[in-house]
């Protein structure tokens, strides 16, 4: 009796064992099979390797907030640290899972909201780099699942072996490190090169159902309280760029918003930037890295006139790196564009 009752412990405790094994291999799987990012948002393993707690800003929002923001370039004006933790595409219902979420390692005194999310659908092409990467043990990303993401895509994102099994030809890849387990050069900011002269602006087409942009103005207040509960200046702000949203819809956003709102319109004082129709955009819609320089300036000057913020005790080793490695590809890009120093074509 008591030699059959062992036999049956044993054997439970080679279940438990086996399936603790299991689940181990299904957890690291899921991680490492997921493709690293390193930039164009979305980049939270990254994210999640700066020093706790070290941020004075953080920016959430679209493309237009992470193709348009130099963290390196806000540090060398005001002495202020940031990162950009946006998304591509991103709703304003994942972006309130990402502020939430953001503020489990770092409490920023201030918070800038790209605009352009309040204008997209509920769900967008990029829901999947937007869910994806959010840290998998969270509440947040299992709240970002249920409200944020298509349900056909739901499952997935709760078992990533599911979306990811297809890159399992390497046995190896359990064992190596990620390429995004590193801190980021560039704190969030994706570095474009392509020059794309601009003919002139003109009003993007919003086609936003007002059933999402109400969506958008319900998530947009719970981002708004979540900073207020937490002491945080939320500032609301739209990027300069040629294809821009047109005055009636900002207008909507703006009285969703709140008559306390605090909004900054670059494009309402697109001349006062700087920027160049010639050498300093992507496309219609973003900045490249020649512009988006010209846009952290401005955001700087923002920052130093509006903003009485003390910047924390910053590792100014890291700093100056992210200063140096901007800089530096700043400078490629300008000789390979024909650029003087100041972005003038040489002659």
């Amino acid at each position: 009796m008591e030699q059959t009752k062992r036999k049956t412990m044993k054997r439970i405790a080679a279940g438990v064992f086996f399936l603790a094994l299991l689940a181990a291999f299904v957890l690291r799987a899921s991680y490492v099979l997921i493709p690293p990012r390193l930039d164009y948002g979305a980049v939270w393993n990254m994210y999640l390797r700066e020093p706790e707690n070290s941020d004075d800003i953080l920016f959430f929002g679209s493309s237009m907030a992470y193709c348009d923001v130099v963290p390196a370039v806000i540090y060398e004006e005001t002495g202020l640290t940031s990162f950009v933790a946006a998304g591509p595409r991103q709703t304003y219902t994942l972006t309130y899972y990402a502020v939430r979420e953001a503020l489990k390692t770092q409490r920023p005194s201030v918070v800038f909201l790209e605009v352009t999310g309040m204008l997209f659908d509920r769900y967008t092409d990029s829901t999947t780099s937007n869910v994806a990467y959010m840290p998998y043990f969270s509440l947040n990303r299992l709240g970002a699942t249920i409200y944020g993401a298509e349900p056909e895509k739901r499952f997935g994102f709760l078992f990533p072996l599911y979306n990811y099994h297809d890159r399992f030809d390497d046995p190896t890849v359990l064992f190596r490190p990620r390429a995004d387990e590193k801190v980021d050069p560039l704190a969030g900011f994706t570095f474009l090169t392509t020059v794309t002269p601009q003919s002139g602006r003109t009003e993007r087409k919003v086609d936003v159902s007002e059933e999402d942009f109400q969506r958008n103005v319900e998530y947009l207040h719970r981002i708004q309280d979540l900073c207020a509960r937490e002491g945080i200046r939320l500032i609301l702000f739209q990027v300069p760029s040629c294809n821009y949203i047109p005055e009636t819809w900002m207008a909507r956003i703006r009285e969703a918003a709140g008559p306390d709102a605090e909004i900054l319109d670059l494009n309402a004082s697109f001349d006062d930037v700087g920027l160049s129709m010639d050498t300093d955009f992507y496309d219609g819609f973003h900045c490249n890295a020649l512009g988006a320089e010209k846009v952290s300036r401005t955001l700087s000057a923002y920052l130093t006139e509006h903003c009485a913020i003390r910047p924390r005790a910053a590792d100014p080793a890291l700093w100056a790196w992210r200063a140096e490695e901007f800089a530096g590809r700043l400078a490629e890009l300008r000789r390979a564009a024909g650029l003087d120093s100041a972005g003038e074509h040489q002659v």
